[in-house]
């Protein structure tokens, strides 16, 4: 149930959904011929799109979710690497194979890892949600895939945890794949930049010691301030709706006490 109102209630928030909301009620107004409100109501709805949309907005909420771990950690050798799905496109037609998503540097990043010897395995933990999107296997096998056949990693090195729908089920689901093989809860932990700090703070809650190595940066150190910064686009708005997807979910997490 939290799942699915996870992926349900989040839609109204989100610049989108406030904007058409915005829209739909400065509609009805119109037809009531309230016209203060529907004015108002709809140059809202404008403005939020547009806002949301700017560069310069997209950048700052995403920054400050990427600046808060250091992209060239220093890190040990430990006994697993956790690479977190949602970073692949299964092999649906017209996709002949599994491809990568906008997410997809994590797992070249933990292949790397892998082969400069910091774990001598990769645990893929990642399930998939039929009711958004069905697909033969799940995420933990698609990035397993990838890892086998475009990063040449052998079979034997990858382990899968196929279970998880969410970002908070992965750290108990990958807490009894350690304990199975006896490895201790301190790994290295891959994901992108942006949601690295709701995940290490879920991981920490379940007793492990973190090792956070992100990957996927959108956001530049710093900004080129010139015209296009203040220019709504597309790209734009997808990133301040992926920062606020974050921030939206570390807030639930709170108050459900994950974190």
């Amino acid at each position: 149930m939290i799942t699915h109102l996870a992926r349900i209630l989040p839609v109204f928030v989100y610049p989108v959904g406030l904007s058409g909301g915005c829209a739909i009620a400065a509609a009805v107004f119109a037809v009531l011929k309230k016209r203060k409100p529907a004015v108002a109501l709809g140059l809202c709805s404008a403005a939020i799109l547009w806002l949301f949309s700017l560069p310069i907005v997209s950048w700052g909420l995403t920054r400050n979710l990427e600046s808060k771990f250091d992209p060239n950690p220093v890190l040990p050798k430990v006994g697993a690497i956790v690479l977190l799905g949602g970073c692949t496109k299964p092999a649906m037609p017209p996709r002949t194979t599994v491809e990568i998503s906008f997410a997809g540097d994590r797992i070249l990043h933990a292949a790397r890892l892998l082969k400069q010897g910091y774990a001598p395995i990769i645990i893929a933990t990642g399930g998939k949600l039929s009711f958004v999107y069905d697909f033969p296997g799940s995420e933990a096998r698609c990035m397993a895939t990838i890892l086998e056949n475009d990063c040449g990693v052998d079979s034997s090195a990858i382990v899968l945890e196929t279970k998880a729908e969410n970002t908070h089920d992965h750290a108990p689901n990958v807490a009894k794949i350690l304990q199975a093989r006896g490895i201790a809860k301190d790994v290295i932990l891959v994901t992108s930049a942006a949601h690295m700090y709701r995940s290490v703070k879920i991981f920490q809650k379940y007793g492990y010691i973190v090792h956070p190595s992100p990957a996927d940066f959108e956001a530049d150190e710093h900004i080129q301030w010139n015209l296009s910064a203040f220019l709504p686009c597309a790209d734009a708005l997808f990133q301040t709706t992926s920062a606020l997807h974050e921030y939206y979910g570390l807030l639930a997490y709170k108050l459900l006490g994950w974190i």
